[in-house]
């Protein structure tokens, strides 16, 4: 396969590293980064040495269907406690109830998600497929995962959100999991993609929300085609967007669907990201939604489990011009250390990813282009992202996964397929609030159709390395192997949901494991402490309001932190 891959847009808006991105790759990429300045981030992909085989499917049947291009996503989890994060992988085809028709023959087939626990030693990454073991059966049409403890028994349960029933597998703690869904009462029957777990009524227990995407019907797909008359993947405009919705947790299992009692069942976007905070400091829970093409949702908690829709009012429905943008990947964090969450999201080619920039309040403005966000990400169709600090300086950088979702007609010239293929991007934050795009070492090198991103410390030793999912192409691992500063690493137990802050900069996290793309995180914390090395101190609120501070702590480890007895 060629290895010089282009991009469907101009190079005028990008950065220099970006443009030099689109044309080089492997050795040469590096050779032009160092004349640029030397690297300053560097992430390698280890996944086949690692252990981890996984290729998705996505069930093409060369009918050019938009859902064959949307998925999917992964995630990783400590899932039998021994203080390894685990990969669970999303798998897509074969489609079901397609219509009829010859299906062509893929390198893989499908053998539905796929369970790899981690059994590498300290600061070595090997994975062994343990999904039969593990009890795991997600056959569906898989688009993404949410993890959070629906039992409050200290392990990490798994949503799959599917095209068609979704699936909840309660984790057993014995190394295996048993599928409730249908006690549950949260299959549904929608094309849902990203999903939250919260505690919206402050019972002590986390609900679902669920994002929905379109009407798909595939026995009626009409294709679509480009101005040449070539066909291409139909925009999620020609397809009615369904409504998200909200599962409460009732205990033991179940859960009941409040999404009208709610109030968030009226306005229909076509979820792709979803993320939980709180976004104006109320103390209540929020959900900010994604949504392909049309206005954003924030959706701000008002108690008791009900919600009232803001976006539009509160600054993040649109971009600053006033635009509703093709909105797919979503990411919250205290960026500015300020002390509110602020957010992130990817867009479509041609749209710059978007930086909402929280004034405290719950009040945002579009900083985008001031923060440096805007120009470098106009070539790039951007799904999965987080804010991930890659050098531990203490300030949060943005990686974010690319893929096209409209043919490219240059990768069609060359025999590229799919021709969807782009670079991920890494965006390093100058501590002031500006981003300026970096190479990323040997891992960014390599083009692919990204969709999901999962960020956690796959190896222990105080870095962010992440798990990055392809459609119709492989997982990859992305281990960080940057030189960093000192760290501190927080394994927050009790509620899920809880916040710290760090007390020696203010800085302020919540403990997630939501957000990105159709994939889920580490719900571990880890603060960057740069050249700091003494003990720190730390403050952790859970979500029923009790405060507890810890410290001295001793840097470059991990501490288990509980509420008082």
């Amino acid at each position: 396969m060629p290895r010089r891959l282009t991009i469907d847009a101009g190079a005028g808006a990008a950065s220099a590293p970006s443009a030099l991105r689109r044309c080089l790759t492997g050795a040469a990429l590096a050779a032009a980064t160092n004349a640029l300045g030397g690297e300053t981030a560097r992430f390698v992909e280890v996944a086949a040495e690692a252990g981890v085989d996984f290729a998705h499917n996505s069930g093409r049947r060369e009918q050019l269907w938009t859902l064959e291009i949307t998925g999917a996503g992964g995630g990783v989890l400590d899932f039998d406690g021994d203080g390894l994060l685990d990969l669970w992988l999303v798998q897509s085809g074969p489609l079901p109830q397609a219509s009829a028709g010859p299906r062509p023959a893929v390198s893989k087939p499908a053998t539905g998600d796929r369970l790899y626990r981690n059994v590498g030693a300290p600061s070595t990454l090997r994975f062994v497929d343990v999904t039969d073991a593990a009890g795991v059966i997600a056959t569906g049409y898989g688009m993404g995962i949410a993890t959070g403890d629906i039992d409050n028994d200290g392990d990490a349960d798994v949503f799959v959100a599917n095209f068609g029933p979704n699936q909840l597998f309660e984790n057993l703690g014995d190394g295996r999991f048993r599928d409730i869904t249908a006690a549950a009462g949260v299959a549904g029957e929608a094309w849902s993609i990203s999903a939250s777990f919260a505690d919206v009524d402050d019972d002590g227990l986390v609900d679902l929300y669920v994002g929905n995407y379109l009407d798909f019907p595939l026995a009626s797909y009409q294709p679509c085609r480009r101005w040449s008359s070539r066909p291409t993947y139909c925009a999620p405009s020609n397809f009615e967007p369904q409504p998200d919705r909200l599962y409460r947790n009732l205990g033991g299992g179940r859960f009941a669907d409040i999404s009208a009692a709610a109030g968030i069942d009226g306005p229909r976007g076509g979820a792709m990201g979803v993320v939980a905070d709180d976004f104006n400091g109320d103390g209540r829970i929020d959900f900010y939604v994604a949504n392909d093409g049309v206005d954003n949702l924030l959706w701000l908690g008002l108690g008791g489990g009900r919600f009232e829709e803001a976006a539009l009012l509160r600054g993040v429905g649109v971009n600053g011009d006033g635009v509703a943008e093709a909105s797919m990947g979503v990411a919250a964090a205290d960026y500015d250390r300020d002390g509110d969450p602020d957010l992130v999201v990817t867009h479509d080619v041609k749209e710059s990813n978007t930086l909402y920039v929280n004034d405290g309040a719950g009040w945002f403005e579009d900083r985008s282009a001031l923060a440096g966000v805007a120009g470098p990400s106009l070539p790039y169709t951007g799904f999965g992202l987080g804010w991930v600090d890659v050098d531990n300086d203490g300030d949060l950088d943005i990686f974010s996964v690319d893929g096209a979702v409209a043919v490219m007609e240059d990768q069609i010239a060359l025999g590229i397929d799919p021709p969807l293929r782009q670079f991920n991007q890494l965006m390093l934050n100058d501590g002031r609030g500006r981003f300026a795009e970096v190479a990323g070492g040997p891992a960014f090198a390599v083009g692919g159709v990204g969709r999901g991103a999962a960020f956690g410390d796959l190896d222990n030793d105080g870095d962010m390395d992440a798990l990055v999912t392809n459609n119709e192409g492989p997982a990859r691992i992305y281990r960080n192997d940057t030189t960093s500063g000192n760290w501190l690493g927080l394994d927050v137990r009790g509620a899920s949901g809880a916040v710290v802050w760090l007390e020696s900069s203010g800085e302020r996290r919540r403990q997630r494991t939501d957000g990105s793309y159709a994939s889920a995180h580490d719900p571990r914390v880890v603060f960057g402490l740069g050249v700091q090395h003494r003990e720190q101190f730390v403050r952790v609120r859970w979500p029923n309001g009790a405060e507890r501070r810890f410290g001295p702590l001793a840097v470059n480890r991990y501490h288990t932190l509980r509420p008082a007895p």
